[in-house]
């Protein structure tokens, strides 16, 4: 079904003035160079001002992190949404690696990227005899009756990403992000930081197609703050909005109905996808070889390492991404475990979230992973 919302144009500098947080100088060993100054262009003042604040981003500096020391010789168990998805595979490879500089023999289960794979993956966990489990990507409604058996079984359940949508609450804690974000949750930063970019890329005049994730409740997050932020800059119209689900993202089907959207709306110069998956996974090579590739800014969401090396490359089909810090979270939920098992308050983790492009924010190597050293501050809080 297509759906068309337009907005009209009457830009407001004002609506680019929420508060960001800017993310500090520091090198983090992954190679994030710090925002380098936008170059002058022709574009518009609302429209180089929203790529600003797309490129500064918003984020920590991980200041004043309290100790909390490990609980020793526990059992941890990550349960990745798909590992066929780079954008959950990282992640969970991330916590296992955290969980074992905290002490922890650490373990991987695949969800497979269905409902019936969470649960099974879930129970996989309980049954190796798992302490903790951290889920990444999913929340907590797309497994709650194994959630549900994993909790009465006395496992400690710490969010990996997604939100405790169980009615009663099925986890012993989310992750936190910021204290007083400008926008709620790291999800609908991308959502947010993606419209500044389309918005200051096509120089005020958005016509956008923008993928929904519809299987897992921060999809919706990322569109409805990317349908938010363009309404709020004042100048943009989205032609259609596209509905994936978990399966169609398995067997590749989603590349299709996204490119007949693109196809069906020749007027489209922006395609807004929350993660990168879409376009590693296929997507960004089906724009090139439909000839939408010089004609389209597309962007995803998250940063995965091949991504980036599709941006850094020129590959056609992928412009630009909204680097989310995933290793830097998979640390921060690692922390929150083991504070809520010594029973302290979870910290504010403060990953960083910023536009990454060709001539902006891109690492030397890997994923996009922040702009400070933040595993330093994790071990050196965990005594290590």
């Amino acid at each position: 079904m297509k759906t068309t919302r337009k907005f009209a144009m009457a830009a407001a500098i004002a609506a680019l003035a929420l508060t960001v947080s800017a993310c500090s100088t520091g090198d983090n060993g992954g190679g994030t160079p710090t925002t380098a100054p936008t170059e002058t262009s022709a574009l518009s003042a609302e429209a180089q001002a929203a790529l600003d604040v797309a490129y500064e981003g918003i984020g920590s500096t991980l200041d004043d992190l309290e100790p909390a020391e490990p609980e020793a010789g526990l059992t941890f168990y990550v349960m990745s949404c798909g590992e066929v998805a780079a954008t959950c595979a990282a992640p969970a490879a991330a916590m296992v690696e955290a969980a074992e500089a905290a002490g922890w023999d650490g373990n991987l289960v695949d969800g497979k990227l269905s409902p019936e794979g969470f649960a099974t993956a879930i129970r996989q966990a309980v049954a190796g005899g798992a302490d903790v489990l951290v889920p990444v990507g999913i929340s907590c409604s797309a497994a709650a009756a194994a959630f549900a058996e994993a909790k009465a079984a006395g496992v400690t359940i710490v969010g990996g990403g997604g939100v405790d949508d169980c009615d009663p609450k099925g986890w012993d804690a989310e992750r936190l992000w910021l204290e007083n974000p400008p926008v709620p949750t790291a999800f609908q930063a991308i959502g947010k930081l993606q419209a500044d970019y389309t918005f200051g890329k096509n120089d005020g005049d958005v016509k956008a197609v923008v993928v929904n994730m519809t299987s897992n409740p921060w999809g919706g997050l990322v569109t409805s703050a990317y349908e938010a932020e363009l309404e709020a800059l004042g100048g943009g119209e989205i032609l259609e909005v596209v509905d994936v689900s978990d399966p169609e993202t398995a067997d590749g089907s989603f590349i299709q109905k996204v490119t007949s959207a693109l196809l069906a709306n020749p007027e489209v110069n922006s395609l807004v996808m929350p993660t990168d998956a879409f376009l590693v996974n296929g997507l960004a090579a089906a724009i090139a070889q439909a000839g939408l590739a010089e004609q389209i800014v597309s962007v995803g969401g998250f940063g995965s390492a091949a991504a980036i090396d599709m941006i850094r490359e020129g590959q056609p089909g992928i412009t630009a991404t909204v680097g989310q810090a995933m290793i830097w979270e998979s640390w921060g939920s690692i922390d929150t475990a083991i504070r809520v098992l010594n029973g302290q308050d979870p910290v504010y983790i403060g990953q960083s979230v910023q536009v990454v492009d060709k001539d902006h924010n891109m690492p030397e190597a890997g994923p996009y992973d922040g702009s400070i050293d933040w595993k330093s501050k994790f071990l050196a809080a965990w005594g290590k």
